[in-house]
């Protein structure tokens, strides 16, 4: 089980990416953001 810090950094990480990702004007780098993020999101899904 992921320890409550490990949670607050993952949200940390979201709120990073998703701030590159709505700064992002190169359609490809987008994309990878966007799997960063999904990536994350199923890691916070799985720990809760």
């Amino acid at each position: 089980m992921v320890a409550v810090e490990e949670h607050l950094l993952f949200i940390k990480e979201l709120g990073r990416l998703f701030d590159e990702y709505s700064q992002c004007k190169d359609e490809e780098l987008k994309s990878e953001i966007y799997k960063d993020i999904q990536l994350i999101g199923e890691a916070i899904n799985i720990s809760s």
